[in-house]
């Protein structure tokens, strides 16, 4: 099979030659050392020189050539792609770790995080303005619009890559465009004081994501992550039931429409999912679940006992104990349980529970590679 083959047998419940192995992001400095130079798409300073020296353009061509070489040399089978940023005002160099971009700030945190502040903060609205602005803002009719050129250089080229490669990888795109977890607190109050205007929000949210997904479509993708986060290790932030009322009935929409297109559809959230599993996966009606989360209690077996015969699972791979803080061999046992909890029928693709962000260890990232390479019959990967 080739590496699209795979993913899409696993999507739809057939037996593949093997679990499909991806991750939708690997950060620094795990990026850099795979491609033994700075990536550019995650490297926060090598990308801020490039826009500094007014490469606009060349940044996101290499962006694409890391994107797809990361993927080619761990051997993965979906790559994610999306839309580029566009070209803005050049930054700054105030110090190491520390940009000016116009009018805000950027400094890279020693947890990896990119902080960004204003450089000069307007004072807030009074609340009751904000909220008056933002009744407005829902009830005002949302307008398409189409992505230019320049917005799908990475993408674009990535294709290209894959194709003179010889790669056929399955693509992996997202709109996440239904926020709970990110609500302010106007948007949490309203589920108790103006729901008709929650509807309207989430409508508007709704029919943002959808325009952007079909063009995700159109452009190649295979798979749409829909949704967004709303849970934390000790469950949903909202009840079950405005889940299912204001949410599920969204999502369905979006999925549905993906569907007669042609593609493949996600939820997406980390956190305890367990007292609405149902609304966030079937009610959704979509095809996989991904950002599950090994340490909030999300257990792979669990899942695939209730949920096997008609949800695709992406991840579950620990990132928060196991990556960060375990032994190499903690890795390869962890991994091996992965793919064992995950197999039967296809429905499962191998990944972290959200990435391999800034403090996963290398080596125990490494390790978790090649015991899925190990168990495969691969060769491994040597770093």
């Amino acid at each position: 099979m080739t590496s699209r083959q795979r993913v899409l047998a696993a999507l739809r419940h057939e037996e593949p030659d093997r679990t499909p192995f991806f991750e939708k992001l690997v950060k620094s400095p795990i990026a850099d050392l795979i491609l033994g130079r700075p990536h550019a798409e995650v490297n926060f300073n090598y990308r801020m020189q490039r826009l500094a020296d007014g490469d606009w353009r060349g940044l996101m061509e290499q962006t694409a050539r890391d994107i797809i070489d990361v993927a080619q040399l761990l051997g993965f089978d979906l790559v994610r792609l999306g839309p580029n940023p566009l070209p803005g005002p050049r930054p700054q160099r105030l110090g190491p770790d520390r940009w000016q971009v116009g009018s805000v700030i950027q400094e890279l945190l020693c947890s990896g995080w990119v902080r960004t502040t204003a450089v000069a903060p307007q004072p807030p609205l009074p609340p009751e303005q904000q909220e008056e602005a933002l009744r407005r803002s829902v009830r005002t009719p949302y307008e398409p619009r189409a992505l230019t050129d320049d917005e799908w250089i990475v993408f674009r080229t990535a294709r290209r890559l894959i194709d003179e490669r010889g790669l056929d990888l399955a693509i992996f795109s997202q709109v996440y465009g239904m926020p709970v977890a990110t609500l302010g607190p106007i948007l949490f109050e309203w589920f108790h004081t103006d729901r008709e205007s929650l509807h309207l929000y989430y409508q508007r949210c709704s029919q943002a994501a959808l325009d952007r997904a079909r063009q995700l479509r159109a452009e190649g993708a295979d798979l749409i992550g829909l949704g967004g986060d709303l849970a934390s290790d000790h469950g949903p932030l909202i009840a079950p039931r405005d889940y299912a009322e204001f949410l599920a009935p969204r999502l369905r929409e979006q999925s549905d429409a993906l569907h007669a297109l042609g593609a493949f559809t996600s939820n997406a959230s980390d956190g305890d999912l367990w007292p609405l599993l149902d609304h966030f996966l079937l009610d959704a009606d979509v095809d996989a679940f991904e950002e599950i989360d090994y340490a909030a209690g999300m257990d792979l077996a669990r899942l695939k006992a209730r949920y096997g015969w008609r949800i695709c699972f992406i991840g579950n791979m620990d990132i928060r104990h196991i990556l960060t803080a375990g032994t190499e061999q903690e890795a390869r046992a962890a991994t091996i349980e992965c793919l064992k909890q995950g197999a039967g029928h296809g429905g499962h693709i191998l990944m972290s529970s959200n990435c391999i962000h800034e403090s996963v260890q290398p080596k125990s990232f490494f390790a978790y590679v090649n015991a899925y390479r190990n168990y495969f019959g691969l060769d491994p990967v040597d770093f």
